[in-house]
């Protein structure tokens, strides 16, 4: 195995840990040559300063060299050079007491670094290692002393970085939390501000067909009356036939209004979504109103259009839902297709032969209406195509393309 296990890399934040290490090592060599350099000739001191040296620049590069690759054989590269180094070092001082403290960094390294069934078997060989320098210089006695005493503050130094690392973790872990939390907040408020848009575009949609299918219907036919009146009055008088036009021209000028206010209740998800997002709405809402099985597509590479475009084909969506659910109710399947091409967008709506027979009325949705009537137009005023009427299938057709 060349990688440190999975538990340990979650330890391998040590930088932190190096100014400790470089403070224990230079209080002990500080401490060494205060107590000891009468007893040290200038080579020795040299010697242990190269010796030391090493140790440290080991102690800080080889861990950092640990964190970045994670290999396993760096770390006991690392671990067969400092614990002898340490041990030569204590030896070398002829068993200076405070000496055996340049290893207790490395015991703190192996909580960070190492999964726990190893963290006990590097401490005893630091123990070891201790045991055996202060041994070396001064018997057995001096080995059993070192041993006890500086297994003492090993298992100190463990227990302390273990309080510390499950400290730092449990802090990382209220930060991750915390940072979920925030997003899910941010979330939550767009996926709210998302429905009361799609709920008001809905609403503004219910209000503009309505008008569509009442006043708008109402008005239309009076005129058709009116034009009638005008023409069969009998005996009519130029008094009447004037009453009769004026008469006309207020349902006329009432029709106009109504078709600009219904234009005016342009939907609202066209503001905040693209077409795309805006239609599925719609769509959702017809197969949950509906129980039909709808079939919808995007094809080509989306893109961003401009209102006067997407506004015509969110439109016709609406418009041929509404239909199918009034007049063809029955049918099976609802296919929809929104197609983008290098210079233009199709809209495709079709809706399968219903299964009651009650296609018969899609001859008059096809030549009359507001709703289908104003799409024509609005497809003819961008230079684009507007087609309704049966398909190969019985079905029925609905197709608007328009240039961008």
């Amino acid at each position: 195995m060349n990688r440190v296990p999975a538990d340990a890399a979650s330890r391998r934040d040590i930088r932190t840990g190096r100014k400790t290490f470089v403070a224990t090592v230079v209080a002990v060599y500080l401490a060494m040559f205060a107590f000891l350099w009468p007893s040290l000739s200038l080579a020795e001191m040299v010697g242990l300063s190269i010796v030391g040296g090493a140790y440290l620049l080991v102690g800080l590069y080889g861990a950092e060299f640990f964190i970045r690759t994670g290999s396993a054989i760096a770390l006991v590269a690392f671990y067969a050079f400092e614990i002898p180094l340490a041990g030569l070092i204590v030896y070398w001082t002829a068993g200076f007491f405070l000496a055996g403290l340049i290893i207790l960094p490395l015991a703190g390294l192996a909580v960070q670094v190492l999964p726990r069934r190893w963290i006990w078997a590097v401490c005893v060989l630091l123990v070891v290692a201790l045991s055996t320098a202060y041994g070396l210089g001064g018997g057995l006695e001096a080995a059993l002393l070192a041993g006890i005493g500086y297994l003492a503050a090993i298992v100190f130094v463990v227990s302390a970085t273990q309080v510390a690392v499950r400290e730092r973790e449990a802090r990382a872990e209220v930060e991750r939390l915390a940072d979920e939390l925030q997003e899910a907040n941010r979330k939550l408020q767009a996926y709210a501000a998302q429905a009361e848009e799609l709920a008001v575009a809905r609403e503004r949609a219910r209000l503009a067909h309505e008008i569509h299918d009442t006043v708008g219907h109402t008005l239309t036919a009076l005129d058709v009356q009116l034009e009638l009146l005008a023409r069969s009055l009998p005996g009519q008088t130029e008094r009447w036939r004037e009453i009769a036009m004026q008469a006309r021209s207020l349902a006329k000028e009432g029709l106009a209004d109504m078709r600009r206010a219904v234009a005016a209740l342009r939907p609202l998800a066209l503001e905040s979504f693209s077409l795309p997002v805006a239609i599925d709405g719609l769509v959702t809402h017809f197969t949950h109103a509906t129980g039909i099985r709808t079939e919808w597509r995007v094809e080509g590479e989306q893109r961003n259009l401009a209102l006067r475009t997407a506004l015509p084909l969110y439109r016709a969506v609406q418009e041929a839902l509404t239909n199918i659910q009034r007049h063809a109710a029955s049918t099976p399947q609802v296919t929809i297709q929104l197609r983008y091409e290098p210079d233009a967008v199709t809209l495709t709506v079709v809706n399968a032969r219903s299964t009651q027979g009650d296609d018969h009325v899609s001859e008059e949705v096809r030549n009359g209406g507001h709703g289908l009537a104003g799409l024509r137009e609005r497809a003819a005023m961008l230079g684009g195509r507007f087609e309704v009427g049966p398909d190969e299938a019985d079905g029925f057709r609905l197709e608007m393309s328009l240039p961008e």
